[in-house]
């Protein structure tokens, strides 16, 4: 499906409240034809808010059989776009190289290959990286659990790079669902910069952003006097009852599953972008999906690296979408694009069963 009637279009906006009101789209240099960078207008959340719409982006967010290596060069790719929107739109112009940061929140972060990116603009330049984990007591795939932050606890760190008597300029890629594994990076980076008698100026997001988790960064970040600057990727999402699946729009599943109310969500997204996206997505369907079970291996510290079993990762994707065309009362064309996907998706899985099974022999 190359496009969607314009009615078609107003109707889902309408339905599920998708604010389409709100960006605007701003010329970078050297951008491919196929990006598109907008800013957002809310009076809500933080002033200097982008969207970056990259080709590949939008394959990530619709389509959660793309995993592996496939993941990781359309990510990088996407990464290399928002580079160079960051360059242009933030300080990082202005800031000496051995005042930039990146914050690695492992497993997810580095993924988003948004250093490797930088790397290949700055011609081999690298920014200093410091790495965090924080891990969930409880296993949290589709559950990051009520407001509070009880059960999620820092099992990792190095900060030994971290620049001394500076004024710093700090890199978050990562997902923000819930924004509270990123209050609690942010706040360990400022107690790790006052032992160094560094500050942070300036914090860069980039990743699958929520509206909630912009709002919780930036009442941390506010207490601190640091700015706040994002860039999220497709569009800024709603979050579900779960405080975990972001979604473009559609029926809230884990309400559903939790109580059985069918509550409709609805993201910001400039309508360019809406319309190239509607024609790819499931509805309700979560666009980071388990971000870190998507790729290849991930850093669990500084030096180590682990294999991931994408299989997970399929077979839950398969489960989200079966249950979403149960409660959802998809189209006829939305029903396509489920079952297109579902095909995708029990095929990678297929493939990637016969595959274990024949080195398990």
């Amino acid at each position: 499906m190359d496009y969607l009637p314009k009615s078609d279009i107003d109707k889902i906006i309408s339905e599920y409240n998708i604010d389409v009101d709100s960006t605007t789209l701003i010329k970078i240099e050297n951008q491919k034809d196929s990006t598109n960078v907008f800013r957002v207008h809310r009076s809500d959340l933080i002033e200097e808010l982008y969207i970056i719409d990259t080709e590949e982006g939008k394959n990530i967010a619709c389509h959660p059989h793309i995993l592996g290596k496939s993941l990781e060069n359309q990510a990088f790719n996407a990464a290399l776009e928002a580079a160079k929107a960051m360059s242009q739109l933030t300080t990082l112009s202005t800031t000496d190289q051995e005042s930039i940061v990146v914050e690695n929140v492992l497993r997810a972060g580095p993924g988003y290959e948004l250093h490797t990116a930088f790397r290949e603009l700055n011609a081999g330049r690298a920014f200093n990286d410091v790495w965090i984990r924080l891990k969930y007591e409880k296993p949290s795939y589709r559950s990051h659990g009520d407001e509070s932050d009880i059960g999620l606890n820092i099992v990792y760190e190095d900060f030994k790079t971290l620049p001394r008597q500076k004024e710093i300029t700090l890199l978050k890629p990562d997902t923000e669902a819930s924004g509270k594994t990123g209050q609690k990076a942010i706040e360990r980076m400022v107690r790790k910069c006052k032992e160094v008698e560094s500050t942070i100026k300036e914090i860069i997001l980039y990743g699958f952003i929520s509206i909630p988790a912009l709002k919780a960064m930036n009442e941390t970040v506010k207490r601190h006097g640091i700015k706040l600057v994002a860039f999220s990727i497709e569009d800024i999402t709603d979050l579900a009852h779960n405080n975990y699946d972001m979604t473009l729009y559609g029926v809230d599943e884990s309400l559903w599953s939790f109580s059985g109310e069918i509550k409709k969500l609805g993201s910001i997204v400039d309508p360019k972008t809406l319309e190239k996206l509607l024609p790819e997505f499931i509805p309700g369907s979560d666009q980071p999906g388990d971000w870190s079970n998507r790729q290849s291996s991930v850093y669990v510290t500084k030096e180590k690296k682990e294999h991931i079993k994408v299989e997970e990762h399929l077979q839950n994707s398969i489960k989200l979408i079966e249950s979403l065309k149960r409660i959802s009362n998809f189209t006829s064309w939305q029903e396509k694009i489920a079952e297109n996907e579902l095909r995708l998706l029990y095929s990678a899985l297929q493939s990637k069963t016969a595959s274990s099974s024949k080195k398990g022999k």
